[in-house]
């Protein structure tokens, strides 16, 4: 009797144990299934790079002997309605100190240079002509000077500043900063001759310097957009080719292996940071570093400079909150950003997204509201 109870108990806890088992590789399943839906993608850290047997590099910058990214104009790598002047930045006339002063003199427009990244570039309206730079330049009070690059970063715009305030001596500056990506942990150097990003058919742009701590190096460069490519796949991806048999098995589930690839990267990190500790440096301080050297450029030459943020899409809303977020980048610059933006003027919800038809004008609204009040500051 007593063999027959311990018998059923032993027969109850196995069901029981067994019914578990199912339900936790059920919940597991539908969490596979819900990550899927909203996007997220197996075997890799980041969702929007795809791991391609033929991937096709696709030029669309150059780097200059200063390290200065430049558009190519090549037409199909091109915003619709851009065209490319001789300097390599979007315009219809050569950013040259004639041709301003020329302007200058014929139609007493005030020039304004703006200087940032694809937000200023003009993307990504229906057409260029619809970006707020565009829409400025329609005021018969401005000549708008477009210097955005699609990728680039705060060094980039004092390394613009620096090479082109001098020349063209435009009678505004304005430096547009970008929350989603600008702020870079890391002090990067300028390098000349190779571009920051490295673009790939219908695939993510490629960053062209490495991350210190996965190749051990500080600021490496890859030799070319190949390599580039090759050392995502490697770090970023279980699917390289040093991979062992349990990284391969787990990169066909989006749990594992987002969890395995986080931890793998977060321990080289700490590893890295523990040997290096002067690497460890803050994005913030970078960027106002930068920012302040552009500022200073501006007052030697008595230039009003004006910087101003553009919010990424989860914090448009944020409105008033973002100047006391964001109040160490600037700190005691002349800066603003607006408060009327909401959400549904991108075209997305992600960091890469950018203003829409209806987020475009309201930033050129209120940067021609900006320029008017700057007129007094020279």
């Amino acid at each position: 009797m007593n063999k027959n109870l311990e018998n059923n108990k032993s027969t109850s806890a196995y069901k029981k144990i067994k019914i578990q088992f199912l339900i936790l590789i059920a919940l597991f399943i539908i969490a596979e299934i819900i990550l899927r839906c909203f996007g997220m993608k197996a075997g890799t850290l980041i969702d929007d790079f795809k791991v391609e047997e033929n991937p096709i590099y696709q030029p669309r910058f150059e780097s200059d002997e200063v390290g200065i990214n430049h558009i190519l104009p090549i037409k199909e790598m091109l915003i619709l309605g851009s065209v490319i002047n001789e300097q390599g930045f979007r315009g219809y006339m050569n950013y040259t100190a004639q041709t301003i002063d020329s302007v200058k003199k014929s139609t007493h427009q005030q020039v304004v240079m703006i200087i940032g990244d694809s937000f200023v570039e003009g993307c990504c309206p229906d057409s260029a002509a619809n970006s707020f730079p565009d829409i400025i330049n329609e005021d018969p009070s401005y000549e708008v000077l477009n210097f955005g690059v699609a990728g680039t970063d705060p060094l980039q715009y004092k390394l613009v500043a620096q090479k082109y305030i001098p020349q063209l001596k435009p009678d505004k500056v304005v430096v547009v900063f970008y929350f989603g990506n600008d702020i870079i942990n890391f002090e990067r150097t300028p390098s000349p001759g190779t571009p920051l990003t490295y673009p790939f058919k219908n695939n993510k742009w490629l960053f062209s310097i490495a991350p210190n701590h996965l190749t051990k190096r500080v600021n490496y460069n890859f030799i070319n957009a190949e390599e580039a490519y090759q050392f995502y796949i490697d770090s970023y991806t279980l699917k390289g080719k040093n991979r062992n048999y349990f990284e391969k098995t787990i990169s066909y589930s989006v749990i594992f292996s987002k969890i395995y690839l986080f931890l793998e990267h977060k321990l080289a990190e700490r590893a890295w940071y523990k040997k290096n500790l002067a690497s460890n440096y803050d994005g913030i301080s970078i960027a106002h570093t930068n920012l302040k050297r552009i500022n200073v450029i501006c007052d030697s030459l008595q230039i009003p400079c004006l910087f101003v943020g553009i919010p990424a899409p989860d914090e448009a809303e944020e409105g008033e909150k973002l100047k006391a977020k964001y109040a160490a980048i600037f700190n005691d610059l002349n800066w603003d950003v607006p408060s009327n933006l909401k959400t549904k003027d991108y075209d997305g919800l992600n960091k890469a997204n950018h203003f829409n038809n209806i987020g475009h004008s309201k930033y050129a609204q209120f940067l021609k509201n900006k320029l008017i009040k700057l007129q007094t500051i020279k």
